[in-house]
């Protein structure tokens, strides 16, 4: 069998890392189909397969672009695949053949809205509009669709009705373990890069991007009330790349006058991204990490956090139920009262942290990339033999 990958989101964060842990995995696991990774020019400096049956082929076509589907169209075609897999919810929607699509979220269509992007309107609206036709194409023409949690494949069935939920399979993710192998173990070289990313007290850490559905502003505001009620000296790192909505949050703190306090260590990286090596240690050092977020797929970073040893707060969400259970302490994410007690509680009830600790290392153990690998595989063969793929559009 002759299988594509549209890794063309192979260096960016979120699909991206999905991206590169899936085709790391199934080098590991597959040695009887053969694989054509499409990549952006960017994409195949960084990779480099592993197994003689992978084959790079540029495709260095905007994402969500129209030449996505039509340019684009014309390499898959000429690739002569058996399947295609679109790791990303921007399936080619004229595509003759078998195609698996990952959704990793319904958050586009759930936080829709003007203060959700920094798009002009007119083009923000064009975009949602495409969105949704693809994703509603591409749900109806997808052989497989792969989900990271039973929460996903809920929202996916009530949003599009009518589907099979047969076809949708649940592949849960897992912990880089490279990102846990760059951890150094010299203290002193690690309080020498936090001291250079202007971190020079305890700090929370949260790890993502600032999109709306985030709720950074909550958390900003709780840390804040945090600070004057309990007079600690700790940071909150936010560690994300820098971008329209990183700089809005950045704005926000200002008003909040928490300049100095609230920490951006992305600002301190050549690319404005917070580089692995960084990120291993921010991880490895944090008092403890805070999710706040609305809405969620999966959630990897705080699955991350629980690797590296440090105790979780999270958003009271079904996905993190879901996948954390009782590993991590839930707060309401709408409430600034609840999350301020529950940064301090974090920090005082040595019982409570040494508890989360002990079950988040636990619940780690539950989550493979290479079971999700091998989950993936076998939808593959059985997209190939199903008769999903020949419902007209």
């Amino acid at each position: 069998m002759q299988i594509g990958i549209d890794a063309r989101l192979y260096e960016a964060a979120g699909p991206g890392r999905y991206t590169r842990n899936l085709i790391r995995q199934l080098e590991q696991v597959d040695n009887e189909n053969d694989y054509v990774i499409f990549l952006t020019g960017a994409g195949s400096r960084s990779y480099h397969p592993q197994n003689p049956r992978f084959k790079k082929w540029i495709a260095d076509y905007k994402i969500y672009s129209v030449e996505e589907q039509t340019l684009f169209l014309k390499d898959l075609i000429q690739a002569r695949l058996d399947l295609l897999h679109v790791p990303h919810f921007n399936i080619p929607i004229f595509y003759p053949k078998k195609i698996v699509v990952t959704i990793h979220d319904l958050i586009m269509h759930n936080f829709a809205g003007k203060n959700a992007t920094t798009l002009p309107t007119p083009t923000y609206f064009l975009k949602s509009l495409a969105y949704k036709l693809v994703t509603t194409l591409g749900t109806r023409k997808a052989s497989r669709i792969i989900v990271p949690s039973e929460t996903v494949k809920n929202d996916i069935l009530k949003v599009y009705s009518g589907l099979d939920s047969e076809k949708i399979v649940v592949t849960y993710e897992g912990v880089d373990d490279t990102l846990l192998k760059l951890s150094p173990a010299d203290v002193k070289a690690s309080a020498i890069r936090l001291e250079e990313m202007k971190i020079t007290n305890m700090y929370f850490l949260y790890v993502g991007s600032s999109y709306v559905h985030k709720n950074l502003n909550i958390l900003l505001i709780a840390y804040r009330d945090f600070l004057e009620k309990f007079g600690k000296t700790i940071h909150l790192v936010v560690a994300g790349k820098i971008d329209n909505f990183s700089q809005r949050l950045a704005g926000f703190a200002h008003a909040l006058k928490l300049d100095g306090k609230v920490i951006f260590p992305a600002r301190y990286s050549e690319n404005e991204y917070v580089k692995e090596e960084d990120l291993a240690i921010l991880y490895k050092n944090a008092a403890a990490y805070v999710f706040p977020s609305l809405s969620e797929g999966f959630s990897i970073t705080p699955l991350e956090a629980q690797a590296f040893g440090i105790p979780v707060l999270l958003s009271d969400i079904p996905t993190h139920r879901e996948i954390f259970k009782d590993s991590v302490f839930y707060f309401n994410p709408r409430s600034v009262i609840e999350l301020t007690e529950s940064l301090s509680r974090i920090l005082t009830d040595e019982n409570l942290r040494l508890d989360l600790i002990n079950k988040g290392n636990e619940n780690v153990k539950k989550f493979s990339w290479r079971e999700m690998a091998e989950k993936t595989l076998q939808a593959y063969k059985e997209s190939v033999g199903s008769e999903a793929s020949k419902l007209s559009l």
